[in-house]
């Protein structure tokens, strides 16, 4: 688990110094909204339409347009995520473990399911 979220760390370190984005603000764009919209994508592919994608896209620029300061608003949703994350340490876990199943495993599991539904599912 470490060495997952080591190299996690490591890739958005790197995107931060490429993009100028601050490392909570990489959080925040993959986390509540890149990975998001690909799964809007999938789900649209389900169905055979555009619907989630366009919604999602939608309340995503009115949350933009809202938000005063992207900066302040990434680093409150980061602070409010690593909080979320160490309420887990209760129950034996730690931040890195944690981060590791909410912030990868899960995602890999729906984008799997997803994936399965979306390309390979007989209709």
């Amino acid at each position: 688990m470490e060495f997952l979220f080591e190299i996690t760390y490591d890739f958005l370190k790197f995107l931060e110094k490429l993009t100028g984005f601050s490392y909570q603000e990489i959080n925040i764009i993959i986390w509540f909204f890149l990975i998001p919209f690909t799964w809007m994508f999938l789900l649209d592919k389900i169905v055979k339409k555009s619907y989630f994608k366009i919604v999602f896209v939608l309340v995503v620029l009115i949350i933009l347009i809202a938000i005063p300061d992207f900066e302040n608003f990434a680093n409150w949703a980061f602070n409010s995520s690593v909080d979320f994350l160490n309420l887990f340490n209760t129950i034996g876990s730690n931040y890195k473990i944690s981060s590791v199943v909410i912030c990868l495993f899960i995602p890999t599991l729906i984008y799997g399911l997803l994936i399965r539904n979306a390309y390979f599912k007989k209709r």
